[in-house]
């Protein structure tokens, strides 16, 4: 999943958002120097994440748009998805997606000093763009995908791929891919809230 859906099924405290948007910057030392919110928030993350990478239906959206992209199929249905949950917000949530973002960034604001310096300047960016109120719009998934290319033309130049350019296959199945998370997303909350209540149990 995408950061929006990452940030909604957190348990809505600082700690656990930041650590939402920040698992994908952070590895092994670096998690185990975080305070506890945080590292829960991350390991909330990685649980929410292999729960979706093996989920059937996940798996049928992306073979809905896997020809020219392999691997990287799986990303792009990542960002659509949060794409289709900012558009159906109501759905899920009784809280405007405007309050959501601003409450959300609010609280990436107060922990940003605990990021490395490249995830800083990530949340940052992420913050100042209003990225959460972007993905509602086709154009803001358009320029995240175009950001996610440059991101990976960066660190893995052999495999610099162009993800924007899937956006008019996305668009054509729109429909399909909502089907797809209207019946998915239900269950990933469900996993999550097991994960939280799973955590928080006495040991």
């Amino acid at each position: 999943m995408n950061f929006l859906a990452h940030l909604h099924l957190s348990d809505g405290t600082p700690g656990s958002m930041l650590g939402g948007i920040a698992a994908d910057f952070v590895k092994g030392p670096e998690v185990a120097a975080l305070p506890a919110v945080i590292r829960a928030g991350i390991h909330l993350h990685r649980q929410v994440d292999g729960f979706t990478d093996r989920h059937p239906v996940v798996q049928r959206s992306i073979g809905r748009i896997a020809e020219g992209y392999q691997w990287f199929s799986g990303i792009i249905i990542d960002i659509y998805y949060d794409h289709i949950l900012a558009r159906d917000w109501v759905r899920y949530c009784t809280e405007p997606l405007s309050t959501f973002a601003a409450r959300s960034y609010v609280a990436l604001e107060t922990l940003l000093p605990q990021l490395s310096a490249e995830a800083h300047e990530f949340v940052r960016r992420f913050i100042d763009d209003d990225r959460l109120m972007r993905y509602a719009t086709p154009d803001g998934i358009e320029d995240t995908l175009a950001r996610v290319s440059h991101r990976i033309a960066l660190r893995i130049p052999s495999r610099a791929i162009r993800l924007e350019e899937a956006m008019p296959d996305l668009l054509d199945q729109h429909i399909a891919l909502a089907a797809d998370f209207h019946r998915f997303y239900p269950e990933l909350i469900a996993f999550a809230n097991q994960c939280k209540a799973t955590a928080q149990e006495p040991r």
